[in-house]
C-alpha cells in the first residue's frame, strides 16, 4: 500500500508515516497538557492526530498553536490516571498525547483520538 493512502487501522502505532515515507519509529514518553504547553514555549511542534480507520492528520506548522488553544489543550488525557471518561471531556472525545521521535529540528506529538 502506498504511503498516501495509509489509514490507521490499529493502536498504538509502531511507526509515524506522511504521504512520502515513514518520519518515526520510536514514541520517547507520553505527554501531559504542562508537557506541550512547555514543549510550545520553546516553539512550533508538528501535531499529527490519530483515528482509528482515517489517515493520519498532519497539522501545519503556521497552524500549531491556534490548533493547540482551538482543539488538543481540553482534550488531553492525563497521562497518569489509570483511565479516563469521555464524558469529561468538550464533545465526548480526548486524545492520548505522545512525544516521537524526530529526526528534524520540529518535534513531533501524536495525538491519539479516543471517541
Amino acid at each position: 500500500m502506498k504511503l498516501n493512502q495509509r489509514v490507521v487501522s490499529q493502536m498504538p502505532l509502531s511507526e509515524i508515516w506522511n504521504e512520502h515515507r515513514i518520519v518515526s519509529t520510536k514514541m520517547i514518553r507520553s505527554l501531559s497538557v504542562a508537557d506541550i504547553a512547555d514543549m510550545l514555549r520553546v516553539g512550533e511542534v508538528s501535531f499529527v492526530v490519530a483515528n482509528i480507520g482515517d489517515k493520519l492528520k498532519w497539522i501545519p506548522l503556521e497552524e500549531c498553536f491556534k490548533f493547540w488553544k482551538s482543539e488538543v489543550k481540553m482534550r488531553v488525557a492525563n497521562p497518569e490516571a489509570e483511565g479516563f471518561y469521555l464524558e469529561d471531556f468538550p464533545e465526548e472525545y480526548c486524545y492520548v498525547a505522545e512525544e516521537w521521535e524526530a529526526e528534524e529540528n520540529t518535534p513531533i506529538i501524536l495525538l491519539k483520538m479516543s471517541h
